[in-house]
């Protein structure tokens, strides 16, 4: 019963998308609901090929494992008008998909603005005229989505989020990442709002008494796109992370995503003192630990994946529930339950044949 909010600690790209759609199947949850600032963040997942790339912006990634899904868009993100339509189509969600009628609307001069910026080119943004539309959102002189998108897609999200919250369990899944705040991370290397527990609640409209878990996802090496620190770890060079074996290309450019050697402890305590988060997903072990490639079973934990669990948990005083194993969706290993792939597997195939 509840609501379980999904953030992300450090720089986003850490898999929020998949957790959240393990959660939403888990908890058998009755809505999955979007927050975060706009369409500027990917959330993706790759099918058991490792080649097939199942991808949204605006969309929340929750829908994947779910047999019947329930979607919304908080009245606190930017909505692009387009793009929700392509997602919709694209996915076969058009008759599971509401937007709250007081979404911002992201129009064209709002990318084009952003992408004749060199500021905003040296942040890394994704130039999808979130930040933008956010700055006329604030002004008082953006349009809303009661304007631009057809009423049969509009709701109220806060009395709708509120009410499945009472009645059942909804899945709250955040963008980018707590580092990426605007008050919180090395500004103006940031978003254009807070990425926080309490902003994706505030994005949806949810009653905090509603919450059940606020789950921090946490990346074994920390990624992040264009400028900025990377805390007090050694950020690892471009050799190593392709000798590695674990580089990740940019959702921007494509060049190859930063990466960090590993987690920076004191930046990962403080994310889960301000999220208030009880519950961590420990995401890309892989790229960590190379002997923990695709395992599946709690028995087969390595020793030094342990280790880090260990003290992860004895930094923040938070169990670590989740681990991500691989690049493919069913590499998850659930620390206190069981997973059934089969009926998950039933629900991800309607996808197959529309990845990239």
């Amino acid at each position: 019963m509840g609501a379980h909010i999904v953030v992300d600690a450090f720089w986003g790209a850490s898999g929020k998308g998949l957790i959240s759609a393990y959660l939403a199947y888990k908890t058998s949850a009755d809505l999955i609901a979007r927050a975060g600032t706009g369409t500027n963040a990917e959330h993706g997942i790759f099918l058991k090929d490792e080649k097939t790339y199942l991808n949204t912006h605006q969309l929340p990634l929750g829908f994947i494992f779910s047999k019947n899904p329930n979607i919304v868009i908080g009245s606190g993100v930017m909505v692009d008008p387009g793009l929700l339509y392509n997602e919709m189509y694209h996915y076969g969600l058009a008759s599971s998909v509401h937007v709250d009628y007081r979404c911002g609307t992201i129009l064209q001069s709002h990318i084009d603005a952003e992408t004749q910026n060199a500021k905003m080119r040296s942040i890394g943004s994704t130039m999808s005229g979130t930040g933008a539309a956010r700055s006329d959102f604030i002004k008082r002189i953006a349009y809303q989505a009661k304007d631009t998108i057809s009423k049969q897609f509009l709701t109220d999200v806060g009395k709708l989020v509120n009410q499945k919250a009472r009645e059942g369990t909804i899945i709250v899944e955040s963008s980018q990442g707590t580092f990426l705040s605007l008050a919180v991370g090395d500004y103006p290397n940031v978003t254009s709002d807070n990425v926080l527990s309490t902003s994706a609640m505030d994005d949806v409209l949810l009653n905090p008494r509603l919450v059940e878990d606020i789950w921090l996802i946490v990346k074994a090496l920390p990624t992040r796109e264009g400028n900025g620190s990377m805390g007090n770890v050694e950020e690892l060079s471009e050799y190593e992370i392709v000798t590695g074996g674990f580089s990740e290309n940019s959702s921007i450019a494509g060049n190859i995503r930063r990466k960090s050697a590993g987690i920076d402890f004191e930046m990962l305590k403080y994310a889960c003192e301000i999220n208030g988060a009880n519950k961590i997903a420990l995401t890309f072990i892989d790229h960590y630990d190379n002997d923990m490639v695709n395992v599946k079973s709690v028995d087969a934990i390595t020793s030094k994946t342990s280790d880090l669990i260990n003290r992860i948990e004895t930094t923040t005083g938070v169990p670590v529930c989740l681990l991500n194993t691989g690049k493919a969706y069913n590499n998850i290993i659930d620390l206190y339950g069981e997973v059934d792939w089969d009926d998950i597997d039933n629900n991800v195939n309607k996808y197959a044949g529309i990845g990239t």
